[in-house]
């Protein structure tokens, strides 16, 4: 019995929520920096790839350079993640942070995307060998070739930047 009266509980004063350091951190400053960096990137890389497919898919009187489908798969990816990307920039501006596994799933689509994009455009590129037609200006079929290729590596960066935020995400840094 006197070992009963000699235990004493401890008690745990808790702060009140409105002291700074019970209060939750948010993001943490190295992986918002890291996803804006590959956001910048990634936003050069596709303003690169509308500039390279513009004048094939146009201005060209020849359609076997690129054919309407893949010019209209061509803009709806470029187009879609430049104004994504360039919302999630603005978003990082105004301390605004996207959940992360609806960037990862924004990822997925993007890679998938750009690799059908990429596909699409050496097909064509290839293609258009076999015609065995060769216009006098075949500066646009290596602005095919060099289209395909820059989406191809925007694909690539999408990879890294998909394994980031999920390796972000589950330590919890961007939470």
């Amino acid at each position: 019995m006197n070992i009963l009266n000699s235990i004493e509980i401890s008690r745990v004063e808790m702060s009140p929520a409105e002291e700074p350091s019970y209060t939750a951190e948010g993001p943490s400053k190295k992986a918002v920096c890291t996803m804006a960096f590959l956001k910048i990137i990634e936003l050069c890389l596709i303003i690169c790839c509308v500039g390279l497919i513009d004048e094939p898919a146009t201005h060209s009187q020849l359609r076997a350079f690129v054919t309407p489908r893949v010019c209209a798969i061509c803009y709806l990816t470029f187009g879609c993640f430049l104004i994504y990307t360039a919302i999630y920039l603005i978003m990082v501006l105004v301390s605004e942070i996207l959940n992360w596994r609806h960037n990862a799933l924004w990822m997925f689509v993007a890679i998938t995307l750009f690799v059908i994009s990429s596909g699409l455009l050496f097909r064509n590129w290839s293609q258009m060998k076999e015609y065995n037609y060769w216009h006098p200006n075949m500066q646009r079929l290596d602005l095919v070739l060099a289209t395909a290729s820059v989406s191809l590596v925007t694909a690539l960066i999408l990879i890294f930047d998909l394994c980031a935020t999920v390796r972000f995400g589950i330590q919890g840094d961007l939470d």
